[in-house]
């Protein structure tokens, strides 16, 4: 779809964004689907309503997102001895409280994505974004059969829930208006 053509739609969906179903995660997370088979989905970023630091995970999917406002860091970690060392979760959706925890050190190289710019992972790839307040990006997910999901978090850092709840009228209208802001 054409860029601009995009941005088109999804500005005039965050204009009523109070008329849609829009949920809310930890990791400052605005998400409405835009398909019934749960192929696509709208994400607007609002990391200052994030619990903690950005936790390096992977999914139960492999994606493509692009950026259709503002912009993002995209990190991708790969297990190295002369890592960091980071605390292991795994844990089988959707009963994310039984969890195994262990060790690994990690490695990690990140790259930019600016609106109108695009990136792919693989469900088993582990990585971490942070946005700019109020990036907007659709991502197209491919599930997968994935036996466990994995977060690793430094230090002591708050257990970040994958699952989703309605976000506040707050933070839809902070949010979705800085996304707004982006569009200029």
């Amino acid at each position: 779809m054409d860029h601009s053509l995009m941005q088109a739609l999804v500005r005039n969906l965050l204009e009523h964004a109070e008329e849609y179903p829009w949920t809310m995660q930890d990791i400052g997370l605005l998400g409405l689907r835009l398909d019934d088979r749960r192929e696509r989905r709208l994400h607007v970023w609002g990391p200052t309503y994030s619990v903690g630091e950005p936790p390096v995970h992977d999914h139960p999917y492999d994606f493509t997102s692009v950026v259709v406002a503002g912009e993002m860091t995209n990190a991708r970690y790969v297990e190295d001895p002369a890592g960091v060392e980071y605390q292991r979760v795994r844990y089988t959706p959707p009963d994310e409280d039984v969890r195994t925890t262990d060790t690994v050190h990690l490695s990690s190289s990140a790259a930019v994505v600016r609106a109108g710019e695009e990136y792919s992972q693989r469900a088993h790839e582990l990585h971490d974004s942070r946005q700019l307040p109020g990036t907007v990006t659709i991502i197209r997910m491919s599930f997968r059969d994935v036996p466990a999901l994995t977060v690793c978090t430094r230090d002591d850092a708050p257990w970040a829930s994958a699952r989703s709840r309605p976000p506040t009228p707050d933070e839809l209208e902070t949010i979705t208006r800085a996304a707004l802001d982006l569009f200029g």
